[in-house]
């Protein structure tokens, strides 16, 4: 589970990646350049133990302390002074150029080893901290000795690229802090962009009254409702995905979670419905490809509230317990791990399955306390100072002027609330149930249908095509059951599965997401009826049909 975007792998780059034996006796032998108010000789990894040119923050405590780094030259340390009592920090880095590919090599706290070190995690292998035009790190995100509790003192941040084009980038930190170092609560302001026909404010605040139940003592505090432009209607490609979320640019900056409200994800996205913007993202400066969580409704808010707890934890920093593509776990001691041949073959029987940010979790909603200790030290939510405080007050004029006034409140839009109707998921699914009606987060990079496909086994294309027919079943089942039925199916099968999905692509009647996995399985498997079909869904009185249609009628 990487950036949102594809990265580009940083271990081998020439000059401008660095190699470091981790240790507390320096930096493996190498001269790095120290950031301005480095003092004299000492300290971890010969940086001195001065001044960081940087104040601690205003007299009176806050909640989250805002510290800006300004532009910072790369493969530099850069200091920074993180005060007492605080529960955790998060760095956003953005360069100048969207096309530039900029990761954090190095975040050391005052003593011991790094705790991202090489772009990736310390004790991981996978770069997580490199990606375009911006990138997001934290602390903490593992619970290692070095990484929690928090240090106070002077941190350290060094920043690389790919090739040796990029001089500098803007870095700035925000710090959480209570009183007394321990976490009292807090809330999380929503701001949802509605795309047209996409689903309704009350289905919305359903799933987001179900997401704040008992979520690592974080509340639901004001959520707004915003317009976002019917070319968001379907998302396409990652390079619309980072455009929808830098959309975002008109809201002054704030501790929030902006949440995109889409109509349906490209074949790029793997069939997810929910992407978060990173790992972490950015939840306070607005504007940027990482601020936010982009989300396709299911029409099971219950389902879609467990969604968007998997997707808002990565949001704040969260890794998947166990990786499904590649051999990885995340830093945390206290979560479980799955083999990767039980992962790929059946996770139903992985320790891990319960736990909301498994990567494959069907309305999974367990949290350990380390996962909750970097909810807690995110910059996601408005923080409580004290036991029986409350608070931070919200921004005063959360919307700036480049978006339409909220939207008022309004009755559900009649084609909505038939396109995606609300069908129970199974309380006890088989093996392939679950996968079909699991998250398949895009982070993860998995072929979860594939995954499917084996479970199924030899009866695959008779047992998915009988749940793709099952009217009773959920849409989203029924999705991803047609895709991997026309993806399996072979001779006569094959031609069976492709007329079947003509015609549901081309009948009104069908749901939203059953038409999107025709027109998307035509085009992958018999490009010739999809343009035909997409002819006649491009239309749809279905926006999110139609839109999708348009862009496969060409193709």
């Amino acid at each position: 589970m990487l950036s949102t975007i594809a990265l580009v792998t940083l271990a081998a780059c020439g000059a401008t990646t660095r190699t470091e034996t981790p240790g507390t006796g320096g930096e493996g032998g190498e001269t790095w350049t120290a950031g301005p108010g480095v003092g004299g000789a000492g300290g971890s990894g010969g940086i001195g133990a001065g001044g960081s040119g940087v104040g601690a923050g205003p007299s009176e405590l806050q909640s989250l302390e805002h510290i800006d780094l300004g532009d910072v030259a790369l493969n530099m340390l850069q200091p920074f002074e993180v005060p007492d009592r605080a529960l955790g920090l998060t760095v956003t880095v953005g360069a100048a150029n969207l096309n530039d590919v900029v990761g954090i090599s190095r975040l050391r706290p005052p003593t011991g080893d790094p705790v991202i070190f090489n772009y990736a995690m310390a004790g991981k292998n996978t770069p997580a901290f490199a990606s375009y035009g911006w990138v997001g790190g934290a602390n903490p995100q593992s619970d290692a000795s070095n990484a929690w509790p928090m240090q106070q003192g002077q941190w350290r941040i060094a920043l690389g690229d790919d090739d040796g084009s990029l001089e500098s980038a803007h870095v700035d930190v925000w710090i959480r802090r209570t009183k007394d170092g321990l976490f009292h609560g807090g809330v999380v302001d929503v701001n949802v962009f509605l795309a047209p026909n996409s689903t309704t404010q009350n289905y919305v605040n359903q799933v987001l009254s179900e997401m704040f139940v008992d979520y690592a003592g974080l509340g639901l505090g004001n959520v707004t409702f915003l317009p976002l432009d019917a070319s968001f209607t379907n998302v396409g490609t990652y390079n619309e995905y980072r455009s929808l979320l830098a959309s975002s640019a008109g809201l002054a900056h704030g501790p929030a979670l902006n949440l995109f409200v889409i109509g349906s994800f490209g074949s790029e996205f793997g069939q997810a419905i929910g992407v978060a913007g990173g790992i972490p993202g950015s939840p306070v400066l607005q504007g940027t490809t990482m601020s936010g969580v982009a989300y396709m409704p299911s029409g099971n808010p219950e389902y879609d509230a467990s969604v968007l707890r998997h997707e808002v934890g990565h949001l704040a920093g969260l890794f998947h317990t166990t990786e499904f593509s590649v051999e990885e776990t995340d830093p945390l001691s206290d979560t479980v791990e799955c083999p990767t041949s039980v992962m790929q073959s059946n996770p139903d029987n992985c320790p891990d399955v319960s736990n909301t940010m498994f990567p494959i979790a069907y309305g999974a909603l367990a949290l350990t306390e380390a996962q909750k200790r970097v909810l807690h030290g995110s910059a996601l939510y408005r923080g409580i100072l004290e036991e029986g405080g409350q608070p931070a007050p919200a921004d005063p004029a959360p919307i700036g002027g480049k978006f339409a006034p909220p939207l008022p409140p309004s009755p559900p839009f009649a084609l909505a609330a038939t396109r995606r109707p609300n069908k129970p998921f199974p309380a006890n699914p088989t093996p392939l149930e679950r996968v079909l009606g699991a998250v398949w987060c895009a982070h993860g990079k998995g072929d979860y249908e594939a995954l499917a496909l084996r479970i199924a086994g030899a009866s695959a294309p008779s047992t998915l095509r009988a749940l793709v027919l099952d009217d009773k079943a959920s849409e989203l089942f029924r999705a991803r059951a047609l895709g991997a039925y026309v993806r399996v199916s072979q001779g006569d099968e094959r031609t069976r599965a492709v007329k079947l999905a003509e015609t549901l692509a081309t009948r009104e009647t069908t749901s939203t997401d059953l038409r999107v996995s025709a027109l998307r399985s035509l085009a992958r498997f018999a490009p010739s009826e999809a343009r035909q079909s997409a002819a006649i869904a491009a239309q749809s009185e279905d926006p999110v049909v139609r839109a999708v249609a348009w862009t496969l009628r060409g193709k």
